[in-house]
């Protein structure tokens, strides 16, 4: 009797252990809690921004050592519809004013709007009711190893809308 039971428990544990192991393994991918945010495709949201830097005898980061810091990134309502626009700088590519159509889908407007920026090393942004009108204005900060007159930053005066609903800017840093 004693052998008998000694066998049924050992037979228990045989088919449960491996149960158990199978149970408890989870993947790696169970086990993450769920993602905040997932990457979209360009062809879905239409943003389509690369800030890409190509190296020269000048621009490299021996010569430049922020040469791969990157531009910058602004966040705000320039159009007052509720959503958020979303502006970027590029090292040494145009900027871009991406206005918001909801559902994650957005419209580039930098040509309409006039915030294309000169070519020169953009290093930052910022959205800022500078002159207390209610608009969203956008400020560029340059910097890098160029001649004065192209590392002044700039102040894009938001002056509202136009008739289809796209915000107009004005560059206007000698003023202020």
């Amino acid at each position: 009797m004693f052998s008998c039971f000694r066998c049924l428990i050992s037979a228990s544990f045989t088919a449960v252990i491996p149960f158990l192991i199978f149970v408890s393994c989870k993947s790696e991918k169970d086990r993450q809690p769920p993602a905040l945010f997932s990457l979209m495709d360009a062809r879905e949201t239409n943003i389509h921004f690369n800030n890409e830097i190509i190296e020269t005898e000048n621009i490299n980061p021996l010569q430049y050592e922020y040469s791969y810091s990157g531009g910058g990134v602004a966040i705000g309502d320039v159009n007052g519809d509720g959503l958020d626009d979303i502006f970027f700088t590029g090292n040494r590519v145009e900027n871009k004013l991406y206005l918001n159509k909801g559902g994650l889908r957005f419209e580039d407007i930098t040509s309409k709007a006039g915030v294309q920026g000169r070519d020169s090393w953009k290093t930052g942004a910022t959205m800022a009711d500078v002159n207390g009108d209610g608009l969203l204005d956008i400020y560029i900060c340059y910097s890098g190893d160029f001649p004065e007159k192209l590392r002044l930053n700039e102040l894009f005066i938001n002056k509202g809308n136009d008739r289809v609903g796209n915000p107009v800017f004005i560059e206007e840093a000698k003023q202020y």
